[in-house]
């Protein structure tokens, strides 16, 4: 009976030759592109072939730069997909969310409000602008009117009424023998200061006045109190001295 053969033991495969740096010697791993002693880039002083390879390997599916560039990749592709998403629903539902606001519908109830407010409040103003103008034409022509025969009847100097008796206001009076164009002047003075009515007269003519002057008077009334009323006027246009006077006729 022979003996049992045994196998050889396997050969153990060759080892890669250790890589090195060109420069200072110092080993480093096949896809290191910088010399950790020196600095040096390792894949510079390779020759063109050499770092073909080593390109080639680098990105190959083994090696773990192909593995890392590929998830980064997914990851930006699932990142922006989930941001477009993300917009895509929010624009969706920015409607319903308006609408089911609380204040919405109190918004809605406000605007009507508001326009028939803003239209009934301009209506009166418009009421109110016509009748002025209307009436302001009315008014100027009334007060030109009424100007007019005033100043008709305060630019000549009047007489005092034949047979009349009554009240007035005395101006001034001045002794007869200073003549009657001192009298005549005061009169137009009057006139000038805008009193109504102003007249000359001669006291010597009128039993109820002191005879021997003339006499400047404002107004012709038949009553006492209606000289009083006028009197305050009188003063207030420069006579202070005025004074309420009877005038009886012969």
């Amino acid at each position: 009976m022979e003996p049992p053969v045994n196998d050889p033991p396997p050969v153990p495969p060759a080892k890669p030759p250790e890589l090195t740096c060109p420069r200072c010697g110092a080993p480093h791993d096949r896809y290191q592109e910088y010399c950790l002693h020196c600095g040096v880039h390792l894949a510079r002083h390779y020759p063109v072939g050499r770092r073909t390879a080593w390109s080639r390997e680098t990105w190959s599916r083994e090696s773990p730069f192909w593995l890392w560039a590929a998830l980064a990749t997914l990851a930006l592709v699932v990142l922006i997909a989930s941001a477009i998403v993300l917009a895509a629903t929010t624009n969706d539902d920015e409607p319903r969310r308006q609408a089911n606001r609380p204040g919405a519908t109190s918004t809605l109830q406000v605007i009507p409000d508001i326009t028939t407010s803003s239209t009934v409040g301009t209506l009166p103003p418009t009421l109110t602008i016509q009748p002025t103008t209307t009436v302001n034409p009315t008014t100027t022509a009334t007060t030109t009117t009424t100007a007019t025969t005033t100043t008709g009847a305060t630019n000549r100097i009047i007489a005092w009424p034949s047979g009349k008796d009554g009240y007035t206001v005395v101006i001034a009076s001045h002794p007869k023998s200073g003549g009657r164009s001192r009298a005549e002047a005061t009169a137009r003075e009057a006139i000038n200061k805008g009193l109504s009515e102003v007249g000359l007269l001669d006291s010597s003519d009128y039993p109820s006045l002191t005879p021997g002057y003339y006499v400047v008077f404002s107004g012709v009334h038949d009553t006492e109190a209606q000289g009083r009323n006028a009197l305050p006027g009188v003063r207030a246009a420069g006579y202070p001295t005025a004074y309420v006077r009877e005038v009886n006729s012969e």
